[in-house]
């Protein structure tokens, strides 16, 4: 007869058999998915930079160990320290340094991709669409003057007139809100403009990181430009989402195929080196209509343009598909310019007649009359174009035809409280 092991011999058994098993998930299993075996820096005690900020921003020198730019040599000093002259330059420990890099840094070693975004919608008319020219200096003005995508009046010169919003809502809402995407472009005390941190975070400039659309979803997202949501619905953005970790993201720039990325994300279709079409950083030269205005237009060099992104669209596509995918798209884009400048036409004869005010967002039709192109007909084109079939229509076409509705029954109300008086 087996005779029973005593109790404590079992509980110990079995306390060790927990103990092995806890140190086991904590030092063999990987947390939340495999991770990338990463190489980090070591920085010995003569980079005087890091040897400090491993103690006091310790995060900070982790991510860039892991960054190739400390892999090439890159230190601290080489982007953070600027002239004596520069009015960004702080003393700091021994150095001049600025605590918040300016493209004019990255352009020591980044010429051509500085040379693109300062002259790519990105930069100068970024912040432009807020204030105007009031923020620039002379030089970075004529600098701005120089893109040919810079949006232009009847006369051929920029329109600089500054955001009504952006005044109505004033500094106690601005600086968390528009100012946060659109200080992509915004002037620099150095002279130079923009800020490359918006797109390649500190302290790693991860090439993953930087092809990925949550980079792009940072501003492209919500009801005045979904580009984001519309991804998401997206076959692209099916395979993104379902496939994405299987892919290359660590291509070096320049080199991408279909291999490496069977499905384009935001970076691919318009920035990267893919299917002989080189890298840039002038975001527009893949676009061939200004979608995002009231009344799309055909950009400057549209034609060249548009056969750069098919050139893209045909590493994966037959050229009738891609043929068909760009003729609905204008279809839907002339449908909703017709209906826009009806609304355009509608607010305009209203302020010639003196119905209402001129001044911007002070009746509440004028308000409607807004939202009708910058929300739905702005929605229905980008979907149009990004192949989202339910922000065409039901966030796009649909409500901008219930709104249009609404301002010509707002029109003719207002017009006759206007004739008998009651509009005073």
């Amino acid at each position: 007869m087996v005779e029973k092991l005593p109790r404590s011999l079992i509980i110990g058994i079995a306390v060790t058999l927990v103990a092995i098993l806890i140190i086991y998930l904590f030092t063999k299993l990987p947390g939340g998915g495999e991770t990338a075996k990463v190489q980090n820096v070591s920085f010995t005690g003569g980079d005087k930079c890091a040897t400090c900020h491993q103690r006091v921003t310790p995060d900070i020198v982790y991510q860039y160990a892991m960054s190739t730019m400390a892999k090439s040599g890159v230190k601290c000093e080489d982007c953070h320290v600027v002239e004596k002259n520069n009015p960004l330059g702080h003393d700091h420990e021994g150095f001049f340094i600025t605590y918040s890099p300016t493209p004019k840094q990255c352009a020591r070693c980044h010429v051509r991709e500085t040379d693109e975004f300062e002259h790519s919608r990105h930069a100068g008319p970024a912040w432009m669409a807020l204030t105007g020219f009031d923020d620039f200096s002379p030089e970075q003005r004529k600098l701005t003057e120089e893109i040919p995508e810079l949006t232009r009046g009847p006369n051929g010169i920029p329109t600089a007139t500054r955001n009504a919003l952006f005044d109505i809502e004033g500094p106690d809402v601005t600086p968390a809100a528009c100012q946060s995407c659109h200080s992509i472009g915004k002037p620099n005390q150095d002279g130079s403009i923009g800020n490359c941190n918006k797109c390649h975070l500190r302290h790693e400039f991860s090439l993953a990181q930087v092809r990925k659309p949550e980079v792009c979803g940072q501003c492209h997202l919500g009801p005045d430009h979904p580009q984001d949501e519309i991804y998401k619905e997206s076959a692209h953005g099916v395979m993104y989402a379902t496939q994405g970790e299987k892919w290359n993201w660590n291509q070096k720039a320049g080199r991408l195929t279909v291999q490496d990325m069977p499905a384009p994300t935001c970076a691919t279709c318009h920035m990267s080196g893919f299917g002989g079409e080189g890298t840039t950083h002038e975001v527009g030269t893949r676009l061939s209509m200004f979608l995002f205005a009231a009344v799309s237009t055909n950009r400057p060099n549209s034609e060249q343009n548009r056969r750069n992104m098919e050139t893209l669209c045909y590493n994966c596509h037959s050229k009738p598909f891609v043929k068909n995918v760009y003729q609905r798209a204008d279809s839907v884009t002339s449908f909703v310019n017709a209906r826009v400048q009806e609304a355009t036409n509608i607010i305009n004869g209203l302020i010639k007649d003196k119905v209402i005010t001129s001044k911007p967002f002070a009746t509440q039709i004028s308000f409607d009359a807004f939202d009708l192109w910058h929300y739905y007909g702005r929605t229905a084109k980008f979907a149009a174009y990004m192949q989202g079939p339910d922000y065409v229509q039901w966030h796009g076409v649909y409500p901008l035809l219930k709104q249009l509705n609404k301002v010509k029954e707002d029109a003719m109300r207002l017009r006759a409280q206007h004739k008998s008086g009651a509009l005073k």
